[in-house]
Protein backbone atom coordinates (compact mmCIF):
# COMPACT_ATOMS: atom_id res chain seq x y z
CA UNK A 1 0.00 0.00 0.00
CA UNK A 2 1.35 3.41 -0.63
CA UNK A 3 1.09 5.57 2.46
CA UNK A 4 1.38 8.76 0.91
CA UNK A 5 -0.95 7.95 -1.77
CA UNK A 6 -3.49 7.57 0.84
CA UNK A 7 -2.14 10.71 2.37
CA UNK A 8 -3.16 12.60 -0.49
CA UNK A 9 -6.41 11.30 -0.66
CA UNK A 10 -7.34 11.84 3.13
CA UNK A 11 -6.43 15.43 2.93
CA UNK A 12 -8.07 16.17 -0.09
CA UNK A 13 -11.43 14.26 0.80
CA UNK A 14 -11.01 15.93 4.15
CA UNK A 15 -10.49 19.60 2.84
CA UNK A 16 -13.41 18.97 0.79
CA UNK A 17 -15.80 18.27 3.48
CA UNK A 18 -14.13 21.10 5.19
CA UNK A 19 -15.04 23.07 2.60
CA UNK A 20 -18.14 21.99 2.31
CA UNK A 21 -19.26 22.70 6.11
CA UNK A 22 -18.38 26.10 5.84
CA UNK A 23 -20.69 26.96 2.84
CA UNK A 24 -23.80 25.14 4.35
CA UNK A 25 -22.56 27.14 7.38
CA UNK A 26 -22.16 30.38 5.65
CA UNK A 27 -25.88 29.40 3.63
CA UNK A 28 -27.24 28.42 6.98
CA UNK A 29 -26.08 32.04 9.13
CA UNK A 30 -27.58 33.98 5.94
CA UNK A 31 -30.95 32.04 6.32
CA UNK A 32 -30.86 32.99 10.02
CA UNK A 33 -28.75 35.96 11.05
CA UNK A 34 -28.85 35.24 15.24
CA UNK A 35 -27.96 31.98 15.05
CA UNK A 36 -24.13 32.63 15.32
CA UNK A 37 -25.55 33.63 19.13
CA UNK A 38 -27.36 30.63 19.32
CA UNK A 39 -24.17 28.16 19.03
CA UNK A 40 -20.63 27.71 20.12
CA UNK A 41 -17.66 27.01 17.83
CA UNK A 42 -17.76 23.61 18.70
CA UNK A 43 -21.09 22.80 19.34
CA UNK A 44 -20.84 19.54 16.89
CA UNK A 45 -24.60 19.17 16.70
CA UNK A 46 -25.00 21.17 13.91
CA UNK A 47 -24.44 18.88 10.44
CA UNK A 48 -22.32 21.66 8.78
CA UNK A 49 -20.14 21.94 12.22
CA UNK A 50 -19.71 18.31 12.51
CA UNK A 51 -18.74 18.34 8.51
CA UNK A 52 -16.33 21.10 9.13
CA UNK A 53 -14.58 19.32 12.38
CA UNK A 54 -14.66 15.73 10.44
CA UNK A 55 -13.25 16.73 7.59
CA UNK A 56 -10.40 18.60 9.32
CA UNK A 57 -9.64 15.40 11.29
CA UNK A 58 -9.48 13.94 8.09
CA UNK A 59 -7.07 16.18 7.05
CA UNK A 60 -4.58 16.41 9.70
CA UNK A 61 -4.25 12.21 9.16
CA UNK A 62 -3.59 12.49 5.44
CA UNK A 63 -0.94 14.88 6.99
CA UNK A 64 0.04 12.49 9.28
CA UNK A 65 0.27 9.92 6.72
CA UNK A 66 2.16 12.38 4.21
CA UNK A 67 4.85 13.08 6.83
CA UNK A 68 6.01 9.90 8.67
CA UNK A 69 3.90 7.37 7.04
CA UNK A 70 6.71 6.80 4.15
CA UNK A 71 8.93 6.06 7.17
CA UNK A 72 6.87 4.22 9.52
CA UNK A 73 5.20 2.01 7.08
CA UNK A 74 7.96 1.76 4.17
CA UNK A 75 9.30 -1.30 3.74
CA UNK A 76 13.76 -0.22 4.19
CA UNK A 77 13.08 -0.54 7.23
CA UNK A 78 13.56 -3.56 10.03
CA UNK A 79 10.57 -4.89 11.64
CA UNK A 80 10.38 -4.99 15.06
CA UNK A 81 8.26 -5.29 17.71
CA UNK A 82 8.47 -1.46 18.79
CA UNK A 83 7.79 -0.66 15.27
CA UNK A 84 4.69 -2.81 15.12
CA UNK A 85 3.43 -1.30 17.72
CA UNK A 86 3.84 2.34 16.51
CA UNK A 87 2.64 1.94 13.39
CA UNK A 88 -0.65 0.27 15.19
CA UNK A 89 -0.98 2.71 18.05
CA UNK A 90 0.29 6.01 16.14
CA UNK A 91 -2.98 6.50 14.70
CA UNK A 92 -5.21 5.46 17.11
CA UNK A 93 -3.80 7.78 19.20
CA UNK A 94 -4.00 10.64 16.37
CA UNK A 95 -7.76 9.30 16.13
CA UNK A 96 -7.91 9.91 20.36
CA UNK A 97 -6.47 13.24 20.74
CA UNK A 98 -9.00 15.02 17.76
CA UNK A 99 -11.37 13.39 19.21
CA UNK A 100 -10.50 14.29 23.22
CA UNK A 101 -9.90 17.85 21.88
CA UNK A 102 -13.23 18.11 20.19
CA UNK A 103 -15.03 16.59 22.94
CA UNK A 104 -13.22 18.92 25.52
CA UNK A 105 -13.87 22.34 23.01
CA UNK A 106 -17.43 21.26 22.99
CA UNK A 107 -17.67 21.28 26.88
CA UNK A 108 -16.04 24.89 27.26
CA UNK A 109 -17.54 28.49 26.38
CA UNK A 110 -16.19 28.13 22.48
CA UNK A 111 -19.31 24.86 22.63
CA UNK A 112 -21.54 27.24 24.35
CA UNK A 113 -24.01 30.24 22.61
CA UNK A 114 -22.51 33.48 23.11
CA UNK A 115 -24.40 36.61 24.25
CA UNK A 116 -28.11 37.18 24.94
CA UNK A 117 -28.62 33.16 23.69
CA UNK A 118 -26.08 31.78 26.26
CA UNK A 119 -27.82 33.28 28.89
CA UNK A 120 -31.34 31.96 27.72
CA UNK A 121 -29.63 28.90 27.24
CA UNK A 122 -28.52 28.50 30.86
CA UNK A 123 -32.15 29.50 32.31
CA UNK A 124 -34.13 27.06 30.08
CA UNK A 125 -31.38 24.45 31.04
CA UNK A 126 -31.88 24.98 35.00
CA UNK A 127 -35.85 25.10 34.30
CA UNK A 128 -36.72 22.01 32.18
CA UNK A 129 -35.73 19.63 35.24
CA UNK A 130 -38.78 21.49 36.88
CA UNK A 131 -40.99 22.21 34.07
CA UNK A 132 -40.74 19.63 30.76
CA UNK A 133 -44.33 18.85 31.72
CA UNK A 134 -45.72 21.50 32.13
CA UNK A 135 -44.17 23.44 28.90
CA UNK A 136 -45.47 19.93 27.45
CA UNK A 137 -48.66 20.23 28.82
CA UNK A 138 -48.95 24.03 29.22
CA UNK A 139 -47.74 25.44 25.78
CA UNK A 140 -50.35 26.97 24.14
CA UNK A 141 -50.90 30.66 24.30
CA UNK A 142 -54.24 31.25 23.81
CA UNK A 143 -58.38 30.10 24.32
CA UNK A 144 -61.21 28.71 22.02
CA UNK A 145 -64.12 29.03 24.27
CA UNK A 146 -67.59 29.59 22.72
CA UNK A 147 -69.64 29.91 25.51
CA UNK A 148 -68.25 33.16 26.69
CA UNK A 149 -70.20 34.62 30.23
CA UNK A 150 -66.90 36.73 31.65
CA UNK A 151 -67.43 40.53 32.52
CA UNK A 152 -64.73 42.36 30.31
CA UNK A 153 -63.52 45.71 31.46
CA UNK A 154 -63.78 45.49 35.39
CA UNK A 155 -60.04 44.32 36.06
CA UNK A 156 -58.41 45.18 33.39
CA UNK A 157 -54.91 45.89 33.35
CA UNK A 158 -53.62 47.05 29.96
CA UNK A 159 -55.50 50.50 29.73
CA UNK A 160 -57.30 51.30 26.68
CA UNK A 161 -58.33 54.62 25.47
CA UNK A 162 -61.98 55.09 26.34
CA UNK A 163 -64.32 54.78 23.39
CA UNK A 164 -62.36 52.87 20.91
CA UNK A 165 -64.29 49.49 21.62
CA UNK A 166 -67.51 51.03 19.47
CA UNK A 167 -68.82 47.50 19.36
CA UNK A 168 -69.22 47.10 15.57
CA UNK A 169 -65.51 46.28 14.26
CA UNK A 170 -65.02 42.90 12.69
CA UNK A 171 -63.64 41.32 16.00
CA UNK A 172 -66.71 42.62 18.17
CA UNK A 173 -69.34 41.63 15.75
CA UNK A 174 -67.88 37.90 15.98
CA UNK A 175 -67.54 37.72 19.80
CA UNK A 176 -69.29 40.42 21.44
CA UNK A 177 -67.53 39.14 24.84
CA UNK A 178 -64.38 37.35 24.86
CA UNK A 179 -63.70 33.92 24.60
CA UNK A 180 -62.08 34.05 27.88
CA UNK A 181 -61.81 35.88 31.23
CA UNK A 182 -58.09 36.31 31.18
CA UNK A 183 -57.94 37.48 27.81
CA UNK A 184 -59.31 41.10 29.05
CA UNK A 185 -60.11 40.61 32.60
CA UNK A 186 -61.13 38.28 35.54
CA UNK A 187 -64.25 39.14 35.00
CA UNK A 188 -66.77 36.32 37.03
CA UNK A 189 -65.13 33.42 35.86
CA UNK A 190 -61.99 34.91 37.10
CA UNK A 191 -60.24 34.88 40.33
CA UNK A 192 -59.99 37.56 42.45
CA UNK A 193 -56.32 39.02 40.90
CA UNK A 194 -55.32 37.90 37.94
CA UNK A 195 -52.14 39.64 36.82
CA UNK A 196 -50.70 40.47 32.96
CA UNK A 197 -53.92 40.01 31.61
CA UNK A 198 -54.47 41.22 27.67
CA UNK A 199 -56.14 44.19 28.96
CA UNK A 200 -59.49 46.08 28.31
CA UNK A 201 -61.23 46.09 24.32
CA UNK A 202 -59.64 48.87 22.54
CA UNK A 203 -57.38 50.75 21.55
CA UNK A 204 -54.08 50.51 24.09
CA UNK A 205 -52.66 53.57 25.53
CA UNK A 206 -48.50 53.96 24.56
CA UNK A 207 -46.11 54.71 27.31
CA UNK A 208 -43.66 57.42 25.51
CA UNK A 209 -40.29 55.31 24.29
CA UNK A 210 -36.92 57.00 25.10
CA UNK A 211 -34.92 57.42 22.08
CA UNK A 212 -32.66 54.11 23.23
CA UNK A 213 -35.99 52.46 23.66
CA UNK A 214 -36.78 53.85 19.83
CA UNK A 215 -33.93 52.40 18.31
CA UNK A 216 -33.97 49.39 19.97
CA UNK A 217 -37.60 48.51 19.21
CA UNK A 218 -37.48 49.61 15.17
CA UNK A 219 -34.80 46.87 15.13
CA UNK A 220 -36.57 44.07 17.20
CA UNK A 221 -39.67 44.98 14.81
CA UNK A 222 -37.48 44.34 11.93
CA UNK A 223 -36.23 40.82 13.65
CA UNK A 224 -39.65 39.94 14.15
CA UNK A 225 -41.26 40.46 10.88
CA UNK A 226 -38.57 38.55 9.56
CA UNK A 227 -40.25 35.53 10.80
CA UNK A 228 -43.63 36.56 7.99
CA UNK A 229 -41.62 35.35 5.33
CA UNK A 230 -40.67 32.02 6.79
CA UNK A 231 -43.83 31.19 8.07
CA UNK A 232 -46.38 32.77 5.44
CA UNK A 233 -48.78 29.80 5.76
CA UNK A 234 -50.20 27.20 8.35
CA UNK A 235 -48.65 24.41 5.73
CA UNK A 236 -45.00 26.57 6.36
CA UNK A 237 -45.50 26.75 10.10
CA UNK A 238 -46.97 22.86 10.53
CA UNK A 239 -43.44 21.83 8.23
CA UNK A 240 -41.38 24.05 11.02
CA UNK A 241 -42.39 22.53 13.75
CA UNK A 242 -45.28 24.00 14.71
CA UNK A 243 -48.72 22.46 15.80
CA UNK A 244 -52.38 24.39 16.64
CA UNK A 245 -53.06 24.85 19.58
CA UNK A 246 -56.10 26.60 19.45
CA UNK A 247 -58.70 26.67 16.76
CA UNK A 248 -59.60 29.93 15.45
CA UNK A 249 -60.94 32.24 17.15
CA UNK A 250 -62.29 35.72 16.36
CA UNK A 251 -60.27 38.54 17.50
CA UNK A 252 -57.10 36.49 18.23
CA UNK A 253 -56.67 34.24 15.63
CA UNK A 254 -55.90 30.29 14.86
CA UNK A 255 -52.71 29.47 17.27
CA UNK A 256 -49.86 27.29 16.16
CA UNK A 257 -47.31 26.49 18.99
CA UNK A 258 -43.63 25.61 18.87
CA UNK A 259 -42.77 24.44 22.85
CA UNK A 260 -39.10 24.00 21.91
CA UNK A 261 -39.13 28.09 21.61
CA UNK A 262 -41.05 28.37 24.70
CA UNK A 263 -37.72 28.59 27.17
CA UNK A 264 -36.66 32.42 26.16
CA UNK A 265 -38.22 35.17 24.34
CA UNK A 266 -36.49 36.31 20.56
CA UNK A 267 -37.94 38.41 18.58
CA UNK A 268 -36.80 36.05 15.80
CA UNK A 269 -38.31 32.96 17.00
CA UNK A 270 -41.80 33.39 18.88
CA UNK A 271 -43.48 30.20 20.15
CA UNK A 272 -46.73 30.67 18.66
CA UNK A 273 -47.91 32.37 15.32
CA UNK A 274 -51.46 33.33 14.83
CA UNK A 275 -53.37 32.97 11.54
CA UNK A 276 -56.83 33.29 9.94
CA UNK A 277 -57.53 30.13 10.08
CA UNK A 278 -56.86 26.65 10.38
CA UNK A 279 -56.42 25.63 6.78
CA UNK A 280 -53.15 24.63 4.71
CA UNK A 281 -53.37 27.70 2.88
CA UNK A 282 -53.93 30.02 5.79
CA UNK A 283 -52.76 33.01 5.78
CA UNK A 284 -50.32 34.64 8.86
CA UNK A 285 -52.18 37.67 10.99
CA UNK A 286 -49.78 37.59 13.89
CA UNK A 287 -47.09 36.71 16.15
CA UNK A 288 -47.39 35.70 19.96
CA UNK A 289 -44.52 35.34 22.15
CA UNK A 290 -45.21 32.57 24.95
CA UNK A 291 -42.51 32.24 27.84
CA UNK A 292 -41.07 30.16 30.41
CA UNK A 293 -40.51 32.23 33.39
CA UNK A 294 -40.13 30.41 36.48
CA UNK A 295 -39.38 34.11 38.69
CA UNK A 296 -42.89 34.77 38.18
CA UNK A 297 -42.33 37.76 36.89
CA UNK A 298 -43.18 39.33 33.35
CA UNK A 299 -40.37 38.17 30.45
CA UNK A 300 -38.13 40.82 29.58
CA UNK A 301 -39.59 41.20 26.15
CA UNK A 302 -39.54 44.32 23.20
CA UNK A 303 -38.00 47.08 24.08
CA UNK A 304 -40.33 50.12 26.17
CA UNK A 305 -42.91 49.47 28.15
CA UNK A 306 -45.78 48.40 25.73
CA UNK A 307 -45.69 45.04 25.35
CA UNK A 308 -48.58 43.70 27.57
CA UNK A 309 -47.54 40.27 28.52
CA UNK A 310 -50.29 38.41 30.26
CA UNK A 311 -51.12 35.15 31.76
CA UNK A 312 -54.46 32.68 31.95
CA UNK A 313 -54.53 31.33 35.20
CA UNK A 314 -57.96 32.52 36.48
CA UNK A 315 -60.73 30.09 37.64
CA UNK A 316 -58.16 26.82 37.56
CA UNK A 317 -56.86 27.79 33.88
CA UNK A 318 -57.78 26.97 30.55
CA UNK A 319 -59.44 23.70 29.89
CA UNK A 320 -57.36 21.60 27.24
CA UNK A 321 -58.44 18.59 25.14
CA UNK A 322 -57.03 15.78 22.91
CA UNK A 323 -53.54 17.09 21.55
CA UNK A 324 -52.97 19.86 23.89
CA UNK A 325 -55.37 21.73 21.87
CA UNK A 326 -57.62 24.69 23.89
CA UNK A 327 -61.08 23.66 24.07
CA UNK A 328 -62.65 26.18 26.76
CA UNK A 329 -61.50 29.64 28.11
CA UNK A 330 -60.81 30.09 31.73
CA UNK A 331 -64.51 31.15 32.74
CA UNK A 332 -65.27 27.67 32.10
CA UNK A 333 -66.14 25.22 35.28
CA UNK A 334 -64.00 21.93 35.95
CA UNK A 335 -67.12 20.18 35.73
CA UNK A 336 -67.93 21.97 32.37
CA UNK A 337 -64.44 21.19 30.69
CA UNK A 338 -65.24 17.74 31.91
CA UNK A 339 -68.17 17.03 30.41
CA UNK A 340 -66.68 18.04 26.59
CA UNK A 341 -63.83 15.90 27.03
CA UNK A 342 -61.17 18.51 28.48
CA UNK A 343 -58.71 19.15 31.62
CA UNK A 344 -58.55 22.53 33.32
CA UNK A 345 -55.01 23.79 34.13
CA UNK A 346 -53.48 26.82 35.45
CA UNK A 347 -50.64 28.21 33.51
CA UNK A 348 -48.52 28.86 36.28
CA UNK A 349 -44.90 29.81 34.57
CA UNK A 350 -46.07 30.76 31.50
CA UNK A 351 -46.33 34.45 30.11
CA UNK A 352 -48.07 35.21 26.34
CA UNK A 353 -47.87 38.79 24.32
CA UNK A 354 -49.41 39.20 20.97
CA UNK A 355 -47.56 41.00 18.13
CA UNK A 356 -49.44 41.98 15.38
CA UNK A 357 -46.48 43.08 12.60
CA UNK A 358 -48.09 41.60 9.52
CA UNK A 359 -48.21 44.20 6.87
CA UNK A 360 -51.81 45.04 6.50
CA UNK A 361 -53.07 43.71 9.70
CA UNK A 362 -51.16 45.96 12.05
CA UNK A 363 -54.03 45.82 14.79
CA UNK A 364 -55.32 49.02 14.86
CA UNK A 365 -55.99 48.68 18.43
CA UNK A 366 -52.30 48.39 19.06
CA UNK A 367 -48.68 46.48 18.14
CA UNK A 368 -49.53 44.71 21.13
CA UNK A 369 -53.02 44.79 22.00
CA UNK A 370 -54.91 41.37 23.76
CA UNK A 371 -57.30 41.51 19.97
CA UNK A 372 -57.00 42.76 16.87
CA UNK A 373 -60.17 44.24 15.70
CA UNK A 374 -60.26 43.55 12.00
CA UNK A 375 -60.22 39.52 13.22
CA UNK A 376 -63.71 38.96 13.12
CA UNK A 377 -65.44 35.83 11.48
CA UNK A 378 -66.27 32.26 13.02
CA UNK A 379 -65.17 30.41 15.78
CA UNK A 380 -63.16 26.88 14.46
CA UNK A 381 -63.44 28.77 10.37
CA UNK A 382 -62.05 31.84 9.65
CA UNK A 383 -61.98 35.47 9.56
CA UNK A 384 -63.85 35.34 6.49
CA UNK A 385 -66.62 33.57 7.22
CA UNK A 386 -69.63 35.11 8.14
CA UNK A 387 -70.19 35.27 12.22
CA UNK A 388 -72.18 32.83 14.12
CA UNK A 389 -75.73 33.38 14.53
CA UNK A 390 -75.13 33.51 18.01
CA UNK A 391 -73.08 36.19 18.40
Amino acid sequence: MDVRKVGIWMVAVGGAALSVGIVLDAIQQADDPTLASKEGIFDLSRFAHALFFGGMAVAILGLFALLVGAHLYGGDGRVTVGRRIMQIGAPIAAVIVLGATAAAASNTALGEPSGDAAATAGEATTADAAATDEMAEHAHGEEAATDATGETTEHAHGPVIEGTATGDSPCEVAQPTPASPGQVGTGEGGSEEVIGEHGGRGMVKQTPLTPEEMVALQEQMVQARTVIEKYPTVADAEAGGYHMSTVYVPCIGAHYTNIALVPGFDPTAPSELLYDGSTPDAKIVGLSYLVLEPTGEPPEGFAGKNDHWHQHNANGGLCFGAGQVVIGGEEMTREECSEIGGTKRELTNIWMMHAWVVPGFECSWGVFAGECPELGGRTGGTAWDEPAPAS
